[in-house]
């Protein structure tokens, strides 16, 4: 018996062949690019900080009402903003490379839905690196700031433009290899 080739049976067989070729074209094309897979865009690269209020912590008996984080007194100056909290385990990893980042400019600490007894068990416990504390008890702060998780830093230049965002911890190698060359850069 003659079988008949017919389109019908040939076409799963060119499907299948064409998905193949696609797909190999697809991942040569991917994998050409180059990709750095920390990198999360931010909307704010290259925007002014955002105008917020956010109240100041102060470790005295009473929290005190109204007084909130002065960015201004950054005014031509580079610094960095670190959204940190007490229960993160990354920020406690990160901890010593914000100590040496505060060496060289100013950090201001935003405490991420954190209470004020823990965040001041944090710093006793990790370090105080920070020039200013904010509160961020809601996370209302954070969702300006297109805030994934803790912790996260950006890095503002003289300008008070955001230049850089790192989100998950600030670990030595980023440091060396992408925050100094920025700062230094000044």
């Amino acid at each position: 018996m003659k079988s008949k080739l017919t389109i019908y049976n040939i076409l799963p067989l060119i499907l299948f062949s064409l998905i193949i070729m696609v797909s190999g074209y697809v991942l040569y094309e991917v994998k050409k690019k180059p990709s750095n897979q920390n990198v999360i865009n931010s909307q704010l690269i290259g925007k002014k900080v955002p105008q917020i209020k956010i109240e100041k912590l102060k470790f005295v008996k009473k929290k005190i009402k109204n007084e909130i984080l002065n960015f201004n007194k950054y005014t031509n100056k580079f610094y960095a903003v670190n959204f940190y909290a007490s229960w993160c385990a990354p920020c406690r990893v990160e901890a010593p490379i914000i100590e040496e980042l505060s060496n060289i400019i100013p950090i201001v600490g935003i405490a991420y839905k954190d209470k004020v007894q823990n965040t001041k068990k944090f710093l006793d416990d990790y370090g105080n690196p920070y020039d200013q504390i904010g509160l961020d008890t809601l996370g209302k702060i954070a969702i300006e700031w297109g805030v994934y998780g803790v912790p996260e830093t950006f890095i503002i230049n003289a300008n008070g433009k955001i230049i850089y965002r790192h989100a998950g911890p600030l670990l030595y190698n980023v440091f060396q290899n992408e925050v100094l060359p920025l700062i230094r850069r000044k």
